[in-house]
């Protein structure tokens, strides 16, 4: 049976241990530090946190080996992230206004039918603006992976078996956070998502946020001022109906009860769930089963502690 565990940061307080002894791992524990990117290598701190040997698996170095190999693949893989970073800006250009438009619906007062109705238009218009990029995404997802299929990279492709069949044949599978688009990026490069289905993983951070299946990235207190939470891609679809947000309670602004209950509807039937230091989700089978000091983003603005019924 597989199990998901979702976890915060693991500074100032680590959980990640107190994870692994609620399972019981008898194999191989690998891990996914690709997020990390050139600090990759730099596990001991993860090892000593485990207590057992851990294997990672180097995703993100391999990738720049493979890269320097194989110059149409490189080119390949280029030209897919700058028309993502190019889809994204054309994104922000039409989110910005759609989000300015709800929030000022959101902010009039009045119990009236005309402003509810026109509230709930104007939350559906970000609804399918959303829809409309992840599906733009998908298109450029896919026209990477049609055109990959025709090189002929053997050892590349020796290389993803590799990759895959030590996933397969461990007990455990570890995603640390980082850099998430990089991270979701590596993943997808080698093709582990469909072997990632089959195990029990513990993921933290940005390597919460991948298991899910939109990615979505938001800061209301960046240095640049407050920005509109934005959808960057699909993730791996893994964990079902949850929106995971980790270190929320300093990026989320709780005192815009508004703002709050805008992001909830926005992204609802999923649940918007923090992950602080100290925070845990445990599922199994789709059903959560277990949560600690994570709470859920109410359609009201005011978060609730996520309890398993």
């Amino acid at each position: 049976m597989a199990v998901q565990i979702m976890l915060g940061p693991q500074s100032p307080h680590a959980n990640l241990k107190h994870a692994i002894d609620s399972l019981s791992v008898k194999g191989p524990i690998v891990s996914i530090t690709a997020g990390w990117r050139d600090s990759e290598a730099e596990t001991e701190e993860l090892q000593s946190s485990v207590g057992s040997p851990v294997e990672d698996l180097n995703l993100y170095q391999l990738a720049e080996e493979i890269f320097s190999r194989e110059p149409q693949l490189h080119a390949l893989q280029r030209e897919r992230q700058d028309k993502l970073l190019e889809l994204q800006r054309l994104y922000r250009i039409r989110l910005t206004p759609a989000m300015a438009a709800a929030r000022k619906l959101m902010r009039e007062k009045g119990e009236s039918d005309l402003l509810r109705l026109e509230q709930r238009a104007a939350i559906s218009q970000v609804r399918a603006l959303d829809r409309h990029h992840l599906q733009r995404i998908a298109a450029i997802h896919q026209d990477f992976d049609r055109r990959r299929a025709t090189l002929l990279i053997p050892g590349a492709d020796n290389l993803r078996q590799t990759l895959q069949q030590k996933m397969a044949d461990s007990d455990l599978v570890l995603i640390a956070g980082g850099h998430v688009a990089v991270l979701i990026n590596r993943i997808r490069l080698f093709r582990l998502g469909d072997v990632l289905l089959q195990k029990t993983i513990i993921a933290w951070s940005a390597g919460a946020m991948v298991l899910g299946e939109r990615i979505v990235l938001f800061h209301d207190d960046a240095p640049q001022g407050k920005r509109d939470a934005e959808v960057l891609d699909a993730g791996l679809g893994i964990v079902k109906n949850i929106i995971p947000l980790p270190q929320a309670e300093s990026r989320l602004d709780w005192s815009n009860r508004n703002r709050m209950a805008l992001f909830s509807r926005r992204f609802a039937p999923a649940k918007c769930c923090t992950l602080d230091s100290g925070s845990m989700i445990r599922l199994e089978n789709d059903r959560m089963t277990a949560a600690n000091q994570s709470s859920m983003i109410m359609r009201t603005g005011r978060k609730k502690a996520v309890t398993v019924r």
